[in-house]
């Protein structure tokens, strides 16, 4: 019995525990293709005294291989499921009809009654939960990559901050901040757009128009940065779903390759001020507004401010370095 059931076989274990699943699946397919499952033969032939006849179907003796694929409940399961399985080539069509009455299913080790629609249920349930839970792991980075403050960009590349904001009146707002590798402010814009549009959607928007701006004033080396995480995440993995947010995430992409380098950054909303108060700023305008090496005297403290928090953070590591020298 213990040759016939026997499933181990050679495997890149690797390739399992790498896999996008539960920890729990990972660990009961590689106990199952070891053969250690706590299948009845098994724990026969460990030495306990159990009856080895499977409880679900009573005609064979319950092995690791008809614990999951041979017992007629179970290929009534794999077929049933999603996945649509026709074990060993045979169509359970009988059984299938058979489902309209309850059918139960008696797992020994808890002693429970289950139907096979709640079996499946039950795991289908499991891995969406999965699958939402690593979507919502992909999408928050972790604390450690947020900036504390606004950081001024590499030397020749020019940062573009972008911001939007939603009028109670009507309309929306975009302000768009660029500013060299020392601070200083080469270009900034506002733009005021009639209608109503989801946040995600005017924040691509606030995004595509400053963009716009940076590429006609003639910079091709941008940092695009904004506080909208789901767009940053969208742009880094250049994902364009059919939705509005996702045809304006494609018009950023298209319009980055105008340029010889573009990267994507992400920054806390209170530390993308200045974009957002000239965001704020454009329900004074009725028309679009460009500063070339200028900007409005209302977000002057703004731009001051984070000027001198990035000279002060230059200033301690000088001093740290003349310190330990």
């Amino acid at each position: 019995m213990a040759s016939s059931s026997h499933v181990g076989c050679c495997c890149n274990w690797k390739s399992i525990w790498r896999t996008e699943l539960p920890q729990k699946i990972k660990l009961f397919a590689w106990r199952a293709i070891r053969d250690i499952v706590a299948a009845k033969s098994n724990l026969a032939r460990r030495g306990m005294n159990v009856d080895q006849l499977c409880p679900l179907c009573g005609e064979c003796n319950e092995c690791t291989l008809h614990m999951l694929v041979k017992c007629g409940d179970a290929k009534k399961v794999w077929y049933i499921s999603p996945l649509r399985l026709e074990v060993e080539g045979k169509r359970l069509g009988s059984g299938v009809t058979r489902l309209g009455r309850p059918i139960k299913m008696r797992w020994c080790f808890e002693g429970k009654r289950y139907e096979i629609s709640e079996v499946i249920h039950r795991a289908v349930s499991m891995v969406g939960e999965f699958e939402q839970a690593q979507e919502i792991s992909y999408t928050i980075p972790p604390a450690s990559t947020f900036d504390s403050c606004w950081k001024p960009p590499l030397e020749e590349v020019i940062k573009v901050n972008s911001d939007a904001a939603v009028f109670a009146s009507s309309g929306v707002g975009f302000g768009g901040v660029m500013r060299d590798n020392v601070g200083d402010v080469v270009a900034s814009t506002c733009f005021k757009l009639e209608g109503k549009f989801e946040v995600d959607v005017v924040e691509a928007l606030a995004m595509r128009h400053a963009l716009n701006i940076a590429i006609e004033s003639g910079f091709r080396s941008v940092c695009l940065e904004t506080d909208c995480l789901k767009l940053h995440n969208h742009l880094v993995k250049c994902m364009t779903p059919s939705t509005a947010f996702g045809m304006i995430v494609k018009d950023i992409l298209q319009l980055a390759l105008a340029c010889h380098h573009v990267s994507f950054s992400f920054v806390r909303r209170s530390d993308n001020r200045v974009a957002h108060e000239l965001a704020k700023l454009c329900i004074s305008f009725n028309e679009l507004r460009v500063w070339m090496e200028d900007f409005p005297s209302d977000v002057t403290a703004l731009v001051l401010a984070d000027q001198s928090q990035d000279n002060s953070k230059e200033k301690s590591v000088i001093y740290y370095r003349q310190q330990i020298e």
